[in-house]
């Protein structure tokens, strides 16, 4: 059993501090302590409040409260998975070397991520955000116009951090080529056990649930063909000089943002009106056309309905945002990022929002705390559902379940549509 004091050290508490809040002026840590968060927040980590008490030069004491991610502790097979594949590590390496080396000015640049105080392979502390009022949407709440504008305008505001980075104080020199190390590809990869459980679970809903698996012709050829079909995602993940590139996200799910929200006459928040976003949580973002990012935004977040609707209004008002966030770093949209490439890139990336979608509705969407409870009850189903087969779990819920069947079926409906050309 891990003692969670033994997570950090005084020293680094004392770093943590100075690089936060005191950074002029004597201060001692008198006391500081660890509080697990309940339950299991997430796959690639587990979390705690640090809370840090501290006597400043003028004998006065405060308090000051972070929050902690780090490396799974009680589950030693969790943790051996997310090692061997560097996935916790590689967002720590980037908090500490690329993305302190972005624009933070507030004067040029919108905030868009959480502060880090300290960054090791191991363990993050960072601004603790629900603290400063931010909060995560509720489970099955649809996000609307507005929740959409503020993600895609922080996720323009990424990206426009990036171009500042290569074309301004890297003369051109390619991201990917300098920070290569740590912008690598962690989930799409026919070795993520976890990734092909996830597209052999969208086949078979494709094969039982579909609308179109009531066709025996158009059944016979998903079986036939449908896996083949999806393997481009393997070469879609590469790295391309086809188009232009930047520090992709590539996870935007409804868990993977925080808002604040307005709030009604009784101080209850108000979900359907945010006022600002940040987005958080960067295990597999990659050096890769901004196309990457729109569209997982886009189909992550949305219902089919919607994105009939909005897709276009989403991707201009995406590029619009873009396009003001670059003038303010003194950057040309028209010259790097033109709006031909990007519609282009689009039709060429489609798969990869539409798959991921499929792969993430299937995990993230079961009934809330289901996961966590199979965690603690049954860890050997719950490691199977992750990284061998999701199918007996997932058509279970799929029959079920009206919220996890409809999200499912607007990723996989559609997704054939693309791959067969089904009407």
């Amino acid at each position: 059993m891990v003692n969670l004091s033994d997570l950090i050290s005084s020293d680094e508490c004392t770093e943590v501090v100075r690089n936060s809040y005191v950074r002029d002026g004597t201060f001692r840590v008198v006391n500081y302590r660890l509080d697990k968060v309940a339950g299991q927040p997430g796959y690639l980590g587990e979390y705690a409040n640090l809370v840090v008490t501290v006597e400043l030069d003028n004998k006065q004491s405060r308090v000051f409260k972070y929050f902690i991610k780090c490396l799974p502790f009680t589950d030693p097979k969790q943790r051996q998975v997310i090692v061997e594949f560097g996935i916790f590590t590689k967002e720590a390496v980037c908090y500490r070397e690329l993305f302190s080396a972005l624009e933070q000015n507030p004067e040029r640049v919108t905030k868009w991520r959480p502060a880090c105080w300290l960054a090791r392979d191991d363990l993050m502390v960072m601004e603790d955000l629900m603290d400063s009022g931010y909060r995560s949407m509720p489970f099955q709440r649809p996000f609307g116009q507005t929740h959409m504008e503020l993600v895609l305008d922080r996720m323009a505001q990424m990206h426009a951090c990036a171009l500042d980075l290569e074309y301004n104080r890297m003369n051109g020199e390619k991201l990917g080529d300098k920070f290569g190390s740590m912008l690598f590809e962690t989930t799409f990869m026919r070795e993520s056990v976890w990734f092909m459980a996830g597209l052999k679970g969208i086949l078979k809903v494709a094969l039982e649930g579909s609308k179109y698996s009531q066709n025996p012709e158009y059944k016979a050829s998903i079986q036939a063909d449908m896996l083949g079909k999806m393997d481009r995602i393997f070469e879609l993940s590469e790295t391309t000089d086809r188009f232009q590139s930047v520090i992709v996200h590539k996870d935007l799910w409804y868990n993977n943002m925080m808002f604040r929200f307005d709030h009604d006459q009784a101080g209850s928040v108000n979900y359907d009106k945010p006022l600002d976003c940040v987005l958080i949580d960067f295990q597999i973002a990659r050096y890769q056309p901004p196309a990457i990012d729109l569209l997982c935004t886009i189909y992550l977040l949305t219902r089919r309905s919607q994105r009939d609707e909005l897709y276009d209004f989403y991707v201009k008002y995406y590029y619009e945002q873009l396009r003001d966030k670059l003038q303010k770093l003194n950057l040309q949209i028209e010259s790097i990022l033109p709006w031909e490439q990007l519609l282009v890139s689009l039709e060429y990336y489609k798969l990869v929002g539409l798959l991921w979608s499929g792969v993430l509705h299937a995990y993230v969407n079961l009934p809330e705390g289901y996961l966590a409870e199979l965690h603690v009850k049954d860890p050997e189903a719950y490691h199977e559902f992750g990284l061998i087969s999701r199918d007996t779990v997932l058509m279970e819920f799929f029959r079920t379940d009206r919220y996890y069947r409809e999200t499912l079926l607007d990723s996989v409906d559609e997704t054939l549509e693309y791959l067969f050309g089904f009407k």
